[in-house]
């Protein structure tokens, strides 16, 4: 087969596991991989001077059928990654929190955050700050941009999101979080004109994504979650948050495009939320810190299909212990595909780790293709 028709085979691979429809096998998403194993598979001793292009090669020699984000083992893509070629901010979004803390400094308490929050402008000030054309060409960009890792299908993990929570990497998490419990009222001000701006680039990016059929599936998502559940109460985040969450993904979900959420942390305390706004699928189940993959697995979503799921071979315990025990994981997730009749892809919960065992990063590889 050409590369092109080797491309659209795993295309609609990817989207018939998404959409419960039959396949041949089921897809295998590159969960990365460490640098030994990318040399061993390509024969390659060169990858720090040639980090794309031996990446693509592993990928390729892997037969990976789906790639989201673009993330090196070393961290190299900072510098050549997609973020690192092409623009996706000026245009496109406020700087708000940057210009805060250029005049006042750097966030010291809750009461820094309350009163930048009072000085965020109406929600219908947003468009002075997203371009839906200059969204509409950065999406096609992005897209393009993976080409190279071709036949298999890149999936942009970047400017498309719903409305952005990890604020405490500015503010810190003391003063962001117990703002949540004091001042509700002026975070919802920051949520709700920030969702604003992700609603008219979601516009942008649905039409896009239509108009040159484009994979229809998203990937995004927020670490709200812990081993215990979100950082903050669940009836705040459904009171003051998910409302301007489930506004600002609605243009790719009335378009009928996937969003695949990423789920780090046990998500379960605030996944009736996530499934009101309309998320359809979920990946990076921490089973070992709380997270029932099986009980997501069972919950209806909105349309009233059950979620589709990229998993789970966990990268913090499971990669370290045998390749037979790595089989072991991907056959359950085989056996679940079965019983639910589709929507399951094979994946690593998260990225692999530089220091997981050489062998176990082959075997995820060798047992994902063989499924057996």
């Amino acid at each position: 087969m050409t590369k092109r028709e080797l491309y659209h085979q795993k295309r609609e691979r990817l989207i018939n596991a998404v959409e419960f429809k039959p396949t041949d096998r089921l897809p295998v998403k590159c969960g990365n991989a460490t640098i030994a194993a990318i040399e061993r598979i390509t024969g390659r001793s060169d990858y720090l001077a040639h980090p794309k292009e031996v990446f693509a090669l592993a990928m390729n020699a892997w037969d990976v059928d789906i790639i989201l984000q673009f993330v090196l083992p070393d961290r190299q893509d900072k510098q050549c990654g997609p973020t690192a070629a092409i623009n996706i901010c000026d245009g496109l979004r406020s700087n708000l929190a940057g210009e805060w803390c250029r005049t006042h400094g750097a966030f010291k308490s809750p009461e820094d955050v309350r009163d930048f929050c009072q000085t965020v402008p109406a929600v219908s000030e947003a468009r002075r700050y997203v371009d839906p054309d200059i969204t509409y060409l950065r999406w096609l960009e992005l897209d393009g941009w993976g080409a190279f890792l071709k036949p298999a299908v890149f999936i942009p993990g970047h400017l498309c999101q719903g409305v952005p929570w990890m604020w405490y990497t500015v503010m810190g998490y003391e003063n962001y979080l117990m703002a949540h419990a004091l001042y509700p009222e002026a975070l919802e001000r920051l949520f709700a004109f920030i969702g604003e701006e992700s609603r008219l680039r979601n516009e942008a990016i649905a039409k896009a994504i239509r108009d040159y059929d484009l994979v229809p599936i998203i990937y995004s998502g927020e670490d709200i979650c812990g081993n215990d559940g979100p950082m903050v109460s669940p009836q705040i985040l459904h009171d003051i948050y998910f409302p301007h969450q489930k506004r600002a993904i609605a243009p790719i979900i009335e378009a009928g495009i996937h969003w695949l959420w990423h789920s780090d942390g046990n998500i379960l305390p605030i996944l009736p939320d996530l499934i009101d706004c309309g998320i359809g699928g979920f990946q990076g189940f921490e089973e070992d810190k709380g997270m029932d993959m099986d009980a997501l697995a069972a919950t209806p979503c909105r349309n009233g299909k059950l979620p589709f799921l990229f998993g789970s071979v966990n990268v913090t315990t499971t990669m370290y212990t045998t390749p037979e025990k790595i089989r072991s994981d991907i056959r359950r997730m085989v056996d679940l595909s079965k019983q639910r009749g589709g929507g399951v892809v094979l994946s690593p919960s998260s990225s692999i780790m530089a220091n997981t065992p050489l062998e176990n990063v082959l075997a995820f590889y060798k047992y994902a293709h063989s499924q057996s």
